[in-house]
Formats: structure tokens, sequence, C-alpha cells
């Protein structure tokens, strides 16, 4: 009998056969050749070219030998422990023969070998390959291509960081470049491997795109690969084309090139149908990475809206003979989905979508085919319908892209015209079964938040039959509201009740959540979805707001716009763009709250969507002793007022617009509007600088500044009115005094007052004017989604239009700039054409030296004490309240040194010292964000403590002095601090000891 021992050996290498030992006694005969013997042990190292080609043959045979069910063996992975170390330094040996056949190799053993057996040999992987493609051997180029592509298609997160470290010292993607860019008549696979690796690099790391959209002589060489007609490059030149457009500058490097038409043109073609799905895949990815902006939208709708949208609706529209897709059609449905959202932004291309039977390509994404024929088969009545489309939704088909359909159907609903109608569709029956299977959805969601289910997917379908009840269009909203209503009603009331206490319990509770990325905010949000549903539904909207409706959701945005959710403009924000596309896609340098009709503004937005549906229909109401409501208009108006000012997001601008003007408010308030409002109602020193007199029929006038004019309203100036100096404009008989002075009142602050008689007047004036932001709110129409709210900007009059209105010309200090040159006129120095009836009402500095009657007020011209690049930022704070241009952000400021990060900052930093003296609180606190937010380095830190003691800004030096503190024993220690006077190195010392004491609370 075979001892235990024996038994044990065999169950061990079960799987294992002769060959194999065969094969491995051979390998490590040939291993033995080279291994030496050092300080840390034996290692392999051979210089002979023989035996370099006997290891890597004998490593080649024992390849053959792996397969899935031995790779985990301990013996094949102690194998592979020795075999790559060996394959690596023959690898950078640079002998030609010998790294053409390791290059190989190592292509093979990363082919044979799971990446899970790999993982822990990764980076001695790594290094010699991404070391060997500075080699000037076309195929061990594309061997270590292909090598690396592979580790990094399947390289776990964390391992990234060890493996970006190697590639930053090899110098991988400069290698790459230098191939691309010299490749001449190189073969396609070469292109292939090189262009796909590059992308794979820039998917995986951000940090990697600058030096790549950045190189101009390489993107002219990718520009020129867009005409090879090899379908495998094709599809390798989009995919880099889509990493370079995660970035949000490299996106628009490539929109502003001369060759973005040929690009799209190239992109929408590739998404057809007729097209390997490969190559379609490559297309659709660019177009959902040019979908992450505003301008790539915008650019792909106004260039090829049909074919897109055409593209979009084929790859929509995949179907399995078999019943099953396989994982490339799922993959490609997906990112169709995807790229489908920009039905979710205003356009042209809506009509194209219904057009193509839109309605009928998502029911069949939602259900399947046997489900969608028992739904057609039969005549059913409204509940028996609901009840089998409840059926058929549980049959769980394709689950992983409902919330995207949900997303597809809330936006075309959303953007519907108000005439859309039955016979615009291909099929009538199929939208009646998305409506339907929607407002399940919603049932089901709004029953799971009460039951405190966490499940975050219900949020599409809730706001999808959110968008369905308030679309424009008649046909649509009446659908949803009837089916809808009939599923609600056993359980309204104690929704309702549930509800309202829910938000009520929030408005009272200590602190809000500041986002929606935790669980409770998720079911916050779908809570205040459904009372917006249920505030739009007639039959349930009177118990909404006899149960103060009003008053809980007006306490609970008060609460809202005083915590976190009233955000301003962030150097560092990410567009919240994702929300739309895949997750995997890593996005950077998105600034701004472009994305502000979801997310954390989503918590405002359907309050207030809410909160305006009721203020509409109280009136009905009224009679019934709701004597609440007029308490509380005053406060309503001003909480809203509030929330338009601080707000940037155009969401909850633009309903907060809309529920003023049920108060007879009209328009978008803010600061800068309120200041400049008062010119035209202000005091003599106003009045001396206006320079055109409005003349009606009956001889009354008004005299107005034309600058303001002209940016606000140029239709009122006819073309030979537009010159300096004094001018007299008559105006139509049409025109009401009246209605010209409130007309004037929104020109001149963005919103105004008006009484119902003289908004009757008032929508003519403002449709002859083409105002139709003033219009949309006179005629109380609901905004539209996720258009953009008009901003209060005077900046136009910057321009040369508005120069022939200047009255006065602000110089910076010093006498050169660089490149500088005036538009208006020959001066050569620095400086801008003004108009003092703006400087004054944006600066009460600026009023005492233009209207004190004293030497300034006569002259032509101010020296302003700011450089430059300081003033051109003033001048745009007092005409647009932003501090414009913006600090360069992301991978353009991270590729900044030292200096250059150093002149970014400098004029914010004189900013913020005039701004003190000149009693501007909002330019102050501006300047103190940005500056915080940009100081990333010591030697900028001390530079500012330095500035901030000179100019006595002693909260500048505390700003700095923090961001050093957790330093600040090593830069005493190292004499970095010697460059500070012993004051100003204490307070240094005071912000250290302040946060260690912090640290110790904690």
């Amino acid at each position: 009998m075979r001892s235990s021992s024996t038994k044990q050996v065999a169950e061990n290498n079960r799987g294992l056969n002769g060959r194999f030992f065969t094969l491995r006694s051979r390998l490590y005969n040939a291993l033995a050749l080279g291994l030496r013997n050092d300080e840390g042990g034996r290692r392999w190292c051979c210089t002979d070219v023989e035996t370099q080609r006997h290891v890597v043959r004998s490593i080649d045979a024992f390849l053959d030998c792996i397969s899935s069910d031995t790779s985990q063996h301990p013996l094949v992975k102690e194998s592979l422990a020795d075999i790559v170390p060996a394959l690596g330094t023959t690898l950078v040996q640079k002998n030609e023969a010998v790294m053409k056949l390791a290059s190989k190799v190592f292509v093979r053993m990363i082919s044979v070998v799971p990446s899970t057996v790999l993982e822990s040999l990764v980076l001695d992987v790594v290094h010699p390959v991404s070391s060997s493609l500075s080699s000037c051997h076309e195929s061990v180029v594309i061997s270590c291509a292909t090598a690396l592509n592979l580790i990094l298609s399947s390289l776990s997160s964390k391992k990234e960081k060890e493996v970006w470290k190697v590639l930053e010292e090899t110098e991988t993607i400069d290698n790459i470049i230098h191939h691309i860019r010299s490749s001449g008549s190189k073969p396609a696979e070469f292109f292939l491997e090189t262009i796909s690796l590059l992308s794979k690099i820039l998917w995986r790391f951000p940090s990697s795109r600058f030096c790549v959209w950045n190189n101009t002589a390489l993107m002219e060489v990718v520009a020129s690969l867009m005409h090879e007609p090899i379908l495998s490059v094709k599809a390798a030149v989009l995919q880099l084309y889509s990493t370079i457009a995660l970035c949000s500058n490299g996106a628009e490097k490539i929109l502003d090139s001369g060759n973005s038409n040929s690009l799209l043109q190239m992109m929408v073609e590739c998404m057809d149908g007729s097209n390997p799905n490969y190559l379609q895949l490559a297309g659709f990815t660019l177009a959902e990475c040019f979908s992450v902006s505003e301008k790539g939208r915008l650019k792909m709708v106004e260039s090829y809206c049909e074919p897109l949208v055409k593209a979009i609706v084929n790859g929509l529209s995949l179907q399995s003979h078999s019943g099953k897709l396989t994982k490339e059609q799922m993959s490609l449905i997906k990112v169709s989905c995807c790229v489908s959202k920009i039905i979710c932004w205003p356009g042209k291309h809506h009509m194209y979508f219904w057009k193509l039977g839109i309605e009928s390509v998502l029911v069949k994404l939602l259900l399947d085919d046997l489900h969608i024929k028992k739904l057609t088969q039969f005549f059913l009545s409204s509940e028996d319908f609901s009840a089998m489309a409840r059926d058929c939704l549980s049959a769980n088909f394709l689950l992983v892209i409902k919330p995207h359909l949900w997303d597809i159907l809330g936006g075309l609903a959303a953007h519907c015209a108000e005439d859309f109608r039955a016979n615009m569709l291909q099929n009538e029956f199929h939208l009646n079964i998305l409506i339907t299977c929607a407002c399940l959805g919603f049932v089901d969601s709004l029953r799971s938040t009460r039951q405190s289910c966490r499940n975050a997917v219900h949020e599409p379908v809730s706001r999808a039959v959110l968008l369905m009840i308030y679309s424009p269009s008649k046909y649509i909203a009446s659908k949803a509201k009837s089916i809808l209503s009939g599923m609600l009603k056993p359980n309204a009331k104690e929704d309702i009740k549930y509800l309202l206490n829910t938000l009520n319990a929030s408005s009272s509770s200590s602190s809000l959540s500041s986002g929606v990325n935790t669980v409770s905010d998720n079911l916050q949000v779908i809570n205040l979805i459904s009372l917006a549903c249920y505030s739009g539904l007639p039959q349930y909207r009177r118990y909404v707001i006899k149960n103060q409706g009003i008053k809980i959701l007006l306490s609970f945005i008060q609460k809202l716009s005083s915590s976190n959710h009233v955000h301003g403009e962030g150097l560092n924000n990410t567009s919240k763009s994702l929300h739309y596309c895949d997750h995997n896609m890593k996005i950077c340098c998105y600034y701004g709250c472009e994305e502000d009709w979801q997310g954390e503004e989503s918590f405002l937005v359907f309050g207030l969507l809410g909160l305006a549906e009721l203020v509409h229909h109280v009136g009905s109401v009224k009679g019934n002793n709701v004597d609440w409501f007029e308490l509380t208009e005053s406060e309503m108006i001003t909480e809203v007022e509030k929330i338009c000012i601080n707000s940037c997001a155009s969401g909850s601008r633009w309903y907060g617009a809309y529920l003023l003007s049920y108060f007879g408010v009209y328009g978008f308030p803010s600061k800068l509007g309120n200041r400049i409002g008062n010119v035209l109602s202000g005091d003599e020193d106003e009045h001396k600088h206006t320079n055109l007199r409005l003349i009606l029929a009956n001889q009354e006038h008004v005299n107005v500044h034309g600058v303001i004019v002209s940016v606000g309203c140029p239709s009122l100036l006819p073309s030979e009115g537009k010159t300096m100096g004094r001018k007299e404009i008559r105006l139509s008989a049409h025109v009401n005094h009246q209605a010209l002075l409130k007309l004037l009142e929104y020109i001149y602050s963005g919103h105004l007052k008006a009484g119902e008689e003289v908004v009757k007047r008032l929508k003519t004036l403002a449709k002859h004017c083409n105002l139709q932001p003033l219009l949309q709110l006179l005629c109380r129409n609901r905004p539209k989604w996720r258009t953009r709210a008009p901003s209060f900007d005077l900046t136009p009059a910057l321009g040369p239009n508005g120069s022939h209105f200047s009255d006065i010309v602000l110089e910076a200090k010093g006498n050169t700039y660089e490149g500088w040159m005036c538009e208006t006129c020959s001066v050569s120095h620095p400086h801008l054409h003004a108009h003092k009836a703006i400087l004054c009402a944006s600066c009460e500095h600026m009023r005492a030296l233009l209207c004190s009657g004293m030497q300034e007020s006569h002259s032509e011209s101010i020296k302003v004490d700011l450089g430059w690049e300081a003033l051109v930022r003033l001048v745009n704070w007092f005409y647009s309240g932003k501090l414009r241009p913006k600090p360069k952000y992301g991978c353009l400021w991270h590729n900044l040194n030292e200096k250059e990060k150093l002149d970014e900052v400098i004029p914010y930093v004189e900013l913020y010292c005039l701004s003190d003296s000149w009693l501007l609180e909002d330019l102050h606190k501006e300047c103190s964000r940005v500056i915080g937010s940009c100081l990333d380095s010591v030697k900028m830190a001390i530079k500012i403590i330095q500035i901030g003691a000179d100019c006595f800004q002693w909260d500048l030096v505390e700003l700095a002095a923090k961001f050093i503190a957790p330093l600040y024993h090593h830069l005493r220690n190292s004499g970095e601090l010697l460059q500070l006077d012993e004051q100003l190195v204490d307070i240094v010392r005071v912000a250290s000891v302040r946060l260690t004491q912090r640290a110790h609370h904690l």
C-alpha cells in the first residue's frame, strides 16, 4: 500500500501530467544556467545570447502545459515567480533577436495565465515590457504594446498607482507618442497596438491625458489616421479620441480643432448598424464622451442630428435570433442608452426620435416579445391592463438598462411640443405601455420609500413620471395623469400624509445632509418627486394644500437654502453629467455646475416645482378658511428671491423665477441686477450719465443709459442710435408709458414687479423685443427642462459695440503687457473702455471718484492700482458679478510650474487687497475662496504670507498659514521659514498648534 504521504503528493499534483514535469524540469535546468549569487540572494543574470534564447524557448515550451485548470496550482505559481524575472532580464538586454522572441513570449504568458495569478508579479512584468517600448524594432514595440494592453485590460484597481509609477519611470507615454509620430509607413498592426495602448493608459490614468491632447504634432498624425481604410485602426483612433474627451480640456481642444467636423462625421458613420459591433461600439463611446459637455452635445446635434439619431435608434434596436444578446451586443445597447440621453436636453433632435418610432424601441427593451404580445392580444380594462403590465415588468428583462430607459422616456416627455398628439406616433399603444409601466414603477417606488427600502434605482422611474405629468404636451400629460391617478387612488391620502410628515420632520431636524449620495437623501428625493406628482394631480392637490403642503414645502426649502444645497461654482467641481453616462468613465477637469438639474440641486428643483404647482392652484382652496397662506407670502418671496440670487444652478433659478411670477415678480433677481437697477431710479448723480432719450407717441419721455439698454434689449435701439452722445429715439404709438417703465426695470435689474394690467401690455412689448425668458415668465409657462437660466451680465458692453457708449477709460499699473492691443483706439498701454453708470452702481469707491466733483470726475481716464490681469477681473466683476476669466483648473493647472501657478494666483491676491480697501465684501470673499482653492505648495503659501503681511491683510496671512500648518516642524527644521520674519513664523506656529489641538479633540 502507498503511504499517506505518497497519497498526499498525488492529490496535490492532480491535473499535472508527466509532460508538465518534464517541461518544468527542462525549464529549471535552463534557468540554472543564468542564476547568480549576490548579496540579495540568487538572481537570474545572463548576457550570453544563446543561453538567453534557450531559456526563452524553455519558458515558451513550459507555457504549453498551462491551462485554466492547472494555472492555480502551487507549482505553476512557483514556476511563474522564477520565469518572470528571467524573461524580464532577457528582454531588457537589447539584443534584437532575443528581444523579439522574449516580447512574444511575454504576450503569450499574459494571454495564457489568468490575471489573478499574475497580479503579485504584475510590476515585474510591467517594468521590462514598458522599458522595451523605447526599442526601435517594430516587432518588439508591437509585442510590448500588446502585452501592456492585455495587462491594463485586467489590472486591478489596487495596483493602479504602482503600475502608473512604473509607466512614468519608464517614460512609456513619451515612447508611444514618439513611435506614433515617426511611424511613417509602418503596418496597420503597429498603429493598432500603439494607439490602443495609449487609449488604455489614458482611460485608466486621467493625469496622463494632458501630454497627449496638448501635443499638436501627435494630434495631427492621429487626425490623418481617420482616413485609414482598415476598420480596426479606425476603431482604435476613435477609442483614443474617446479617452482624450474624458478630459474637459481635451474634449474642448478636439471640438475646437479644424478637423472636428470630419471626426464627428466619421464617428456617426461608424455608429451605423452596417458596421461590425466593435466599430459601432467605438463610435458610440466617443459620442458618449462628447455628450458629457454642453459644447459636445450641441456640436453633435447641430452638425449631424438626423444621422446621429438614426444610429442611436438602430443601436437600441439590436435583436438576437436566439433570444439572448451577446456581451458585445449588450455593451452596444448600454452605450446607445447613454448617448440617447441627449434627449434629456433641449434641441431639434427630439422630433427625429419620434419619427423613428422610439416608443416601440423602448418597449422592446423594457419587455420581452412574449409579454408584449400578451398585452396586445386582448382588449383589457385599465385595471386588467395594469395588472398584466405589472406581471410583464416582473419578468426581469434587461434590468441593467431600465434606469436608462426611464431617463430617455422622461426626456422625451419633457421636450415634447405643446401640440404633440397621438397621430405623430408610429405606435400609440406602445406609448401607453410605457406610460403604464412607468406609473407602476412610480407606485412601487413610493411604496418602497414608505417601507424605507433602500433602493436608489427607483429615482429614474419616479422622475420620468414627474416629467410626463408636467410635459408641455397635453396629450402625454393627460395620459400620465389619468393612469397614475387610478393607481394611486386606494392609498392616496395615506401617501400624502406620509410625504408631508416626512418632509416636515426633515425641516425640523437639526441638519440636512449636503448631497444625494446617502441612502436617506435618495429617499428624500423620491419623496419630493412623489409630492410634486401628487400636487400635479387635480383630485389630490386639494388634499395636499389643506394639509399645509405649501407651508411644509416652504419650510423644507428654507432649510435647504440655509444648508449647502444652494451652491456656487467651484474650481474643482466635477460635472455631474456622469449621472447620465457610464459610471466607470474617469472624467476629469469638468468645472462648475453645468449639470445642475440633478444631483444635489434636485432637492431645490423638485421642491420648488411642487411648491409652484400648489401656489398656482391655491386660489381654488382659499375660500375654505386657508388663512395661513397670506401670512407666508412675503416670507416666500424673500426666500425664493434669495435662492435665485445665491444659486448659480439653472434648475433652481428657473423654478424660483417661475414661482415668483405668481406673486407679481418676473425675472431672475441677482445682486448685480439689484445694484444696476438702482441706476434707473437713482439720484441726480446717476441720471447725469444718461445719454439716450426714449420718446413715446404722447411726447412723454424717459432718459436711459444707452450702454445698459443696448445689452439688455438691443431691439429698443435702432442701429443708427447705437452711437456715443445724447440721442432721441421715438417709439411706436403702441408702446405704453407704464409698460415701458416696467420693461426698463427688467432691462436694468433682470427682474420687475408688476400687476396683471401692466403684464398684459408687457407681453406684447417683450414679444416684440424678443425677450423670450421674460415672455415665458409673464405667461407663467413652466420652465423647459434643462434649459439654461439667463444671467444678468453686462460684459458685452466691454466689447467693440459697447465702446460707442464708453465715457471713462480704466488704466492698469505698468506700461506694457505682452501681446496687448486695443480694438477701439490706438493707445498702446493696457486699458479698458468702461462706463461711469455701471462703475458707479457697482462700487461705492468708484461712485465717490466719478461723482464727487473732484479731479477724477472730470478726467477721461483713471489709473487703477492693479496689474492688467487683475484689472480685467475687477471690471468683469463690476459688469457680471463674476470673476472672469476663471483661473486655470484641472490638468491645465497641474501642468503649470511653480512660477506659472503663482502668476495665476497673484491677480486674485491683488484683488483681495484692493477689495478690502474699496469695501467690496462679496469680491473679497470670492477672491479668498479662489486663493484658498489654488494653494497647493509651500512656496506659494510663503509668498502669499509675505504679500498679505506687506498689505496688512492678516486674514490672507492666516489662510496661507493654515495651509502649511501641518508641515510647520519640518519647514522650521529645514530652514524654509527663514524667508519670513519671526512674527509671521509665529502665526504659522500658532496655526500648527491649533491644528494639533483640534486633532486631539476629535
